[in-house]
C-alpha cells in the first residue's frame, strides 16, 4: 500500500544553506529567499503553485493513486525535461 509519495509543493520546501527556498531539492525550483521573503507568500505563492498542478500530469492525472503518489517530477524532468511528463520510474499501468 502507498502511503505517501513527491510533496513538491504539498507539504514541504526545501531551504538552502544560503536562505533560498526550492520547492524540491532534486531538481532547480528556485521560488525566493527565507531570509528576504516571507516564508508563507514563498508556499502560497503562484511560484509553488506551478508546481501543484496535478491536472496536467501526463500519467498521474489519470490515476487512481494521485492522491497518494503523484510521481515524481524531478525524475521526469531530469529525463525528458518536462516535469509533468510521465515518471519513468512509475510500475503503475493505467487502463482509461
Amino acid at each position: 500500500m502507498i502511503y505517501d509519495g513527491c510533496n513538491c509543493a504539498n507539504c514541504h520546501m526545501t531551504i538552502l544553506p544560503n536562505g533560498d527556498i526550492e520547492a524540491c531539492r532534486r531538481m532547480d525550483s528556485s521560488l525566493g529567499n527565507a531570509l528576504s521573503d516571507p516564508m508563507v507568500d514563498l508556499f502560497l505563492g503562484e511560484g509553488m503553485d506551478a508546481y501543484r498542478q496535478y491536472d496536467q500530469f501526463e500519467k498521474c492525472s489519470h490515476c487512481e493513486l494521485l492522491r497518494f503518489c503523484r510521481g515524481c517530477p524531478a525524475v521526469a524532468y531530469g529525463y525528458t525535461k518536462n516535469t509533468y511528463a510521465a515518471d519513468p520510474q512509475c510500475w503503475k499501468v493505467i487502463t482509461r
